[in-house]
């Protein structure tokens, strides 16, 4: 007989830690990678290449692996990527130069965006009834992870530390999530309420509705990515800011908050939407154009905040345009993720290679304007379609 924990508590665990542990990786990543580029002495071209392939590998997994995780089961799928993110960490640790570390984050990034969507619908699909409030509080986790791992490479990058410490922790993390979700039983733990169907119209809004999100998403987290791996080497060398890397530890910190918030405001989330995209570009544009490395380095914090409300309202109205298929639908907006990470952020590289990184900043600003038409378009198409009350309570 299999050894299977029913505890509550227990799936909790390693569906959040899952998620916390990716925001580390992301974080982590995006605050290691100035050493890493000196290492494999590369160019701000080079490294933002080098932060594409993680997020290629982001594209790809979804497209492959979302409509399998509803096939095969979603316990099966993250045991197995939680056995291979550890031997990608292995790989990265051991092995020496570039092509070998290439491969290892590539590896990488297929998993943390598995790990991601899969743990996400998995939540969905355990707690139907409550899984907008608890989607709130999962990407909160992502935000916590990296907020705590800039504060801890910088600490050992800062005393001489190797940047493969990350992957050290990473690869034993991944190792003691993969034993404990092969014992924690994967059934659900709230059943539907109301006569409402958890069913959306077919076809037509899971394509559109779906088509859309995904569009914001792809501009979000490009901007998102973009801006996390440049806003360190803009404070440091272009405002000539001390101790930089607390920035992105700001810009973390706030979305916990945010994210934690939009969970209990589920049923505005398209307003909360336009006013997070809003507010989030022109932020960006006063970090863009200041003179001044504090006073830059204290507006990550609430643009944070507001970046940090749109992960959460895409992920629960998803749920509205899924028709139950929630891994397929997480793993497209996943996909569109790391599509937009991966050309916006390297485009932000050759950006700043030929114009300066105040004006690959500026860029970035540009791109997350375009989430605003995005947002009024999702809007009006909610309202077109009279996608009522009948589902806001059923997200409650």
């Amino acid at each position: 007989m299999k050894l299977q924990i029913k505890s509550r508590v227990c799936l909790y665990g390693i569906l959040f830690s899952a998620v916390f542990l990716n925001g580390f990786e992301t974080a982590g990543y995006q605050t290691s990678l100035g050493t890493i580029g000196k290492e494999y002495a590369l160019n701000g071209t080079g490294m933002g290449i080098l932060a594409s392939v993680q997020l290629i590998a982001g594209l790809i997994a979804p497209l492959v692996f979302g409509p399998l995780a509803d096939r095969l089961g979603k316990k099966k799928l993250l045991a197995a990527f939680f056995a291979v993110e550890a031997a990608a960490a292995v790989c990265i640790v051991l092995c020496t130069g570039y092509r070998a570390f290439a491969a290892g984050i590539f590896l990488t990034g297929l998993c943390v965006s598995t790990i991601q969507y899969v743990a996400i619908a998995a939540l969905a699909d355990l707690f139907p009834v409550s899984g907008s409030k608890k989607i709130g509080w999962i990407t909160g986790f992502y935000s916590f992870g990296a907020v705590v791992a800039p504060l801890v490479c910088g600490y050992y990058l800062d005393r001489g530390g190797s940047w493969k410490i990350l992957f050290v922790i990473l690869g034993a993390a991944a190792v003691i999530e993969m034993l404990v979700t092969l014992v924690v039983d994967f059934s659900p733990r709230e059943s539907a309420q109301g006569t409402g169907s958890k069913q959306t119209a077919a076809g037509n809004w899971l394509l559109s509705g779906i088509l859309l999100l995904c569009a914001v998403m792809f501009v979000y987290v490009g901007f998102e990515n973009g801006f996390a791996f440049f806003i360190n080497p803009y404070l440091t060398n272009i405002l000539n800011a001390e101790h930089s890397y607390i920035a992105l530890s700001l810009f973390w910190l706030a979305m916990i908050p945010a994210r934690v918030l939009c969970g209990y405001l589920s049923r505005w989330n398209r307003q909360i939407l336009i006013a997070a995209s809003f507010g989030a570009a022109a932020l960006s544009l006063v970090i863009g154009t200041a003179g001044n490395g504090m006073t830059a380095i204290a507006l990550c914090l609430p643009l944070g905040f507001f970046c940090g409300a749109i992960y959460p309202s895409v992920l629960t109205r998803s749920l509205d345009f899924a028709g139950g298929r929630t891994a397929t639908a997480t793993g497209m907006i996943t996909a569109a993720t790391g599509l937009g990470g991966a050309l916006i952020t390297g485009l932000t590289g050759a950006l700043s290679q030929r114009f300066g990184l105040r004006q690959a900043i500026l860029a970035l600003t540009g791109f997350l304007a375009a989430d605003i038409l995005f947002a009024l378009l999702l809007f009006g198409k909610q309202n077109k379609k009279s996608l009522n009350k009948e589902k806001e309570v059923h997200l409650e």
